[in-house]
Formats: structure tokens, sequence, C-alpha cells
């Protein structure tokens, strides 16, 4: 086992590159031996330096300059480390603690995650299908989700769920047995090609578990629209003796039920039987298609039996492009007036990668390229009209609806339910000597805007989802 506390420096054998404090230490006096036997040799001969000792002398003082400093810079340094390691042993001394175990109740020591006596994602699995010698299966819950399975510990949550807010959540009974799965981050060193990263859980607002954690939340959305931006409020000036007028602010309530999701994905027994290798592999690939389902659901879900994506939003606007199969600057600029003030500092374009053509060659009226500005050579820029965008997959392809969004993610809720919960089957494809796996969680999705606001001029109509559409009826 690894000891917890560092380890001291003996000052004379610290190295530095390949030389120990010492063997530069004798270096130095020996350049010092050789200034000192100039000096001597003139005063022996009662005379000065003539010009190539004064020169062999000048280069030895600057290397002995040289020395000196990296020695010094050497000491500091094993200074900083025996200093640091003398206040580790003391910090973890059992015998007289300096740190204490908790504060006012609060812990002060990193919560250690349990991982069921598991190295990593792989060996859990591995046990999983093949069976557990040691018996750890046997701590662990069982019986999690209605589809059957074993509910993940926190321990390898982060090898699924990269950045995510940790849930606090319970465990409930299904009708099939399994295992809870033991945060480490482990490295996906397999040869493949990676997926995007999500695009709307990072800039969204996100709900935990909570308890229980598949249960219905509701959360409070006051109803704008055409009582403005303030949401019914009205501000008079009032004369003296004159009425005040009357306020109708109403709320209206946006629910959030976690729906079920799976992600399943065949490995051969072989790999799977050298766990160490298969833990990256197993961990990233799960990871990248789990995270692009909630993506493509939360940009374009229908709400049935999964998330509603902001596409489909009734609080979005859809502007409609000037040509069918076209990306016009008016068409960038129409989008960039309705979308809500407030909502420039955290919004961003989503297009298909489809449309990047389309985005590049984008001209002003003047015929200018607005985009990469007639210069391909610097790249493509990663902002449009100031704002970042980002390329994608997970939208629909150029000239369809939502082929290009603007969004202030920010007024997404996600809610988080209970999961991971993780199967492995060898029945499927028993005779090919493979191995089903099966990870599946709960989230729902909503926009939390339901419905577009108008501003203080009491006409103009914006939104946090502005969405470009098709052509207007008996447009181009």
């Amino acid at each position: 086992m690894k000891s917890k506390y560092l380890l001291k420096l003996n000052l004379q054998t610290f190295a530095a590159g390949t030389k120990t404090l010492e063997e530069l230490q004798q270096e130095r006096a020996a350049i010092h031996d050789k200034q000192e036997a100039l000096v001597v040799k003139a005063q022996t001969e009662n005379r000065g330096f003539n010009s190539e000792e004064e020169t062999e002398y000048n280069n030895l003082e600057e290397q002995f300059l040289n020395l000196n400093a990296e020695i010094e810079k050497m000491e500091q340094q094993a200074t900083i480390i025996n200093k640091t390691a003398d206040r580790s042993a003391a910090l973890n001394s059992t015998a007289k603690p300096f740190r204490p175990s908790a504060v006012a109740g609060a812990p002060v020591q990193p919560k250690q995650l349990d991982n069921g006596g598991f190295k990593n994602l792989g060996e859990m699995v591995h046990a999983v299908r093949f069976g557990d010698a040691k018996g750890r299966l046997n701590n662990l819950p069982v019986g999690q989700g209605e589809g059957g399975g074993f509910g993940v510990p926190e321990a390898f949550h982060g090898q699924l769920f990269p950045n995510r807010i940790a849930n606090e959540w319970e465990m409930g009974t299904g009708e099939n047995g399994g295992y809870a799965l033991p945060p480490t981050q482990f490295r996906p060193d397999i040869l493949k090609l990676n997926p995007e990263s999500a695009i709307v859980r990072s800039r969204a607002t996100v709900i935990p578990a909570g308890s229980p954690p598949d249960g219905k939340v509701t959360m409070p959305a006051l109803v704008q629209g055409s009582k403005g931006v303030y949401g019914g409020v009205e501000v008079a000036w009032i004369g003296e003796g004159e009425l005040k007028p009357e306020t109708d602010a109403n709320l209206r309530e946006v629910s959030l039920e976690p729906h079920e999701v799976a992600a399943t994905m065949t490995i051969t027994d072989k790999l799977l039987r050298n766990w160490q290798a298969a833990n990256t592999f197993i961990s990233s690939l799960l990871q990248g298609a789990m995270n692009a389902a909630e993506d493509i659901a939360f940009l374009t879900g229908n709400g049935v039996g999964k998330p509603s994506g902001v596409s489909s939003a009734a609080g979005a606007i859809v502007v409609n492009r000037e040509a069918a199969n076209q990306i016009t600057f008016l068409d960038t600029l129409q989008m960039r007036s309705k979308l809500l003030p407030e909502s420039l500092g955290g919004a961003v374009w989503v297009a298909n990668l489809s449309v990047l053509p389309q985005i590049a060659t984008l001209q002003d009226p003047a015929g200018n390229y607005i985009f990469i500005q007639g210069d391909a050579t610097k790249g493509i820029p990663t902002t449009l009209c100031g704002i970042p965008i980002t390329f994608t997959g997970k939208t629909p392809i150029l000239g369809k609806k939502g082929d290009l969004m603007l969004l202030d993610l920010s007024h997404y809720l996600i809610k988080d339910g209970s999961g991971p919960y993780i199967a492995a089957s060898e029945h499927v494809l028993f005779r090919q000597n493979k191995t089903v796996i099966k990870v599946f969680w709960n989230v729902d999705g909503k926009p939390w805007v339901i419905e577009p606001l108008t501003l203080e001029d009491g006409d103009t109509k914006v939104t946090p989802y502005v969405i470009l559409g098709i052509p207007a009826v008996g447009g181009g």
C-alpha cells in the first residue's frame, strides 16, 4: 500500500536533472580553485592579469555565478519539499491530528466515494458477467430499476456521466436483481473516433435527482407573453388623488418527470475477461453514446416518452428564411433581432454541420464576406455576429426547420432521475461468445419559457429560443 506521507529529501543527494546537489557544489568549488590559482600566480610574480588570464578568470566567474544560482534554486526547492513533508506528517498524524474530522458539523476532508471493492468499471462489469469469487457483489444493493440491472454507485458515475451534478438518490426495488456499480476518471486509449461533446447539459439549468429520484418536479413559470417581460406588472406615474393601476401576475406550471433511456453495446467475452483493457473501451463508448442521446432529445425531442426539445418549444420563435435550402445574412440578423436581450451573453448558435458552407460564405449587401471575412486561411471562426457557434450532427440538415438555432440554454430545464444502472447478458449472443451490456438511466428536459415575451415597447416579441424555419408560404 502506498504511503500517504511525503518523503523528505536528503539535501546532498537531491538531484536536478542528471546532477545531484553535491556534484554541483563540487563543480562550483573546482571553478573557485581555478580562479584562486590564477590570482596566486599573478601575486607570486608581482603583477596583474595579462589579457589571456583576465579572459579566463571572467569566463570562470560566469560559470561560478551560473552554478551558484542553480545550487540556490535547488536548496530552496528542497526546503519547500521538506517543509511540506513535515506538515503532511503532522496533518495526517493519528496521535495528534492537525486536521479535525469536522468543523461545526461540516466535513473538511473530501468524501471517499464507494467503489464496491473494484478497481474500475471494467472489472465490475467482468464480475457481473462472469461472477466474483471474492464475493464483493454480495455486499452491493440488488434489484434496481424497472428494466432490471444493477445500480451504479457514485464511484463509477464519472466514467458514464462526466461533469454531471452529483445525484442524491435512494435505491428502489425492481423485478430483476442487479448490482450497484462502483467516479474515477480513466483516459480512453482505445483507437476510435470520439463523438462530439455535449451541447445542452453544460449550459442548461440542471435539477438534481433528489428523493424520490424519479418523482415529478413542478417548476413555476411566469405567464408573460402579451403581459411583457415584467409579467403583468404595470408601472405608471400617478398624480395626487388618482387611482393606482391594478396588476395581474399569473403563474403557470412546468412539470418534469424523468423518462427511462437505455444504451446497449456488444463486447466479446475475450475482451471482457481482460477487464483492464475493457474498462476504457466500455466507459468511453457508452459515455459518448449516452451524451449524444441526451443532446438529441434536449434539442429535437417531441416530449412523447422523452424530453421536449427546444426546436419545438411553445416559447420559441420561428424565423422564416428568405429562400429554400439557403441561409442568408438577413436570416441571421432576423434571428438575432428575436433573441431575448438579456440572453446575449449566454447564447450560442447551434448549427447542423451541413450548413457550414452556407455560413462560411455569408455576405452582406455590399458583397463582403461577414463570417470568414474573405480570408479562409485563418480557419473557421468560432463566433457568428459575436455569438459562439457550434456545428453538430444532432440537429436537422440544411433546409429543414432547426438547421440553425440561436439558443440561451440556461432557460432549458433538465431533471435527473435515478441511475445509471447496468446489466450484462451472455444469453443474447451466447453462440458467438459475446456479451450484451445495457446501461440505463432516467432523465427529463423541457424549455422553461412557455411563450414568447413582449418587450417594453408593447410590440416586439423575443425569446431565448430562436429557430430558423422554412420560407413563408409564397416565399422563395
